[in-house]
């Protein structure tokens, strides 16, 4: 099973690269306006907020809100759940820091020197210099703040690619063929997906996560839920004993759930209002 992340540049062809390779090879495709429509419709997540975090950096009075914890939980869960169906394209939103130890991913980074990109973006905005060059401004600063803030991540650190294209001389066609060459020579579209038991361990502990907080909505000091093959382990501090009994029994009734190991613990209410 291939999934073949795309990192890019504004001006870099790389949006068009993404939908070149899907066309052509037939992949899923998760690009901003299917993500949006799964966070939105799947997920209850405002639609401004959507647009808010979306590649960029929170501002700074959002990071005292849990908005952003919510918003980055479930672009994770839609990433991960989207993915594990096959073949897949992902563009942007940190797909090359998500999936960079998943077996069967290719993570791609789309460049292009400043000239070239101003140029192609001033297309767009027939010929105003001036809403180019902020526009490359502000979404070069908007994209680095995104990894950096959400994922710890320099969005440019040459180390979370695999592949790295310029376009200075290439067209969106012969840019998709090396990357379609990369495919090949890895050997990752022939991996079967039943084998990817990394990715599937992580869509589970999403599901656990996302039924003991969000659906149930048992109170919780903090959970860390972890999966190694399919047996959950949840680790964390509840109120009541009550509480540590009902996460067991939410997260064995997961399906694909084969065992569950509970090191949650009691902390007494004293405590918790200290």
């Amino acid at each position: 099973m291939a999934i073949i992340t795309i990192s890019r540049q504004l001006g870099s062809l790389g949006s068009e690269i993404a939908k070149s390779l899907k066309e052509e090879l037939g992949y899923n495709f998760l690009d901003k306006e299917l993500l949006e429509e799964e966070l939105v419709n799947k997920y209850g997540i405002k639609q401004e907020k959507v647009k808010q975090y979306d590649e960029k950096k929170p501002a700074f009075w959002d990071m005292f809100y849990t908005d952003k914890d919510r918003y980055l939980y479930f672009l994770k869960t839609t990433m991960y759940e989207f993915a594990h169906k096959g073949h897949c394209v992902i563009m942007g939103r940190g797909g090359q820091v998500l999936f960079q130890d998943i077996p069967g991913s290719l993570h791609v980074r789309i460049i292009a020197p400043l000239k070239a990109r101003f140029e192609r973006i001033m297309e767009i905005y027939n010929g105003n210099k001036e809403i180019a060059e902020q526009v490359l401004q502000h979404c070069d600063h908007d994209r680095a703040g995104f990894h950096k803030f959400f994922f710890h991540a320099n969005w440019e650190d040459p180390g979370l690619y695999d592949l790295t294209v310029n376009t200075r001389l290439l067209t969106v066609e012969a840019a998709a063929q090396i990357i379609k060459d990369a495919i090949n020579a890895s050997g990752i579209a022939g991996q079967q997906p039943e084998h990817n038991t990394q990715l599937t361990d992580l869509c589970l502990s999403q599901e656990v996560y996302t039924r003991i907080v969000y659906t149930e909505k048992v109170p919780i000091r903090f959970l860390n839920v972890v999966t190694n093959n399919c047996e959950v382990i949840l680790r964390g501090g509840m109120n009541t004993e009550d509480d540590i009994n009902k996460c067991e029994e939410i997260a064995a009734n997961v399906t694909g759930v084969k065992k569950v190991e509970n090191e949650l613990h009691h902390i007494p209410t004293a405590y918790s209002r200290i």
